[in-house]
């Protein structure tokens, strides 16, 4: 999945609940400061989706362009990738 300045690997992980790896390049964001602000913020996001995300594995890369966005746009990216991906544990739910 992906929305241009952010894309989410998922994979199902086997486990009833959700995994979270980060991958912020150096060449995205320079400055070490602003890659763990947005790690905390994408952990921050996981935090309060966590729910509908069942048992997948899911890596959050940072693209170019993540740096331009607003935080606020950068929230509403996220929840809509954490959306998607729900659906997809949903639907491995049901079906499993």
């Amino acid at each position: 999945m992906s929305a241009r300045a952010v894309t989410l690997v998922v994979r199902p992980n086997g486990l009833d609940r959700p995994r979270l790896g980060l991958a912020v390049a150096r060449r995205v964001l320079s400055r070490a400061v602003d890659r763990h602000r947005l790690k905390r913020r994408v952990r921050e996001s996981f935090r309060h989706d966590i729910e509908r995300l069942g048992g997948l594995d899911i890596v959050v890369i940072a693209n170019p362009g993540v740096e331009k966005m607003t935080p606020k746009r950068f929230n509403e990216v996220l929840s809509r990738q954490w959306e998607r991906a729900g659906r997809i544990a949903s639907r491995r739910r049901d079906s499993g």
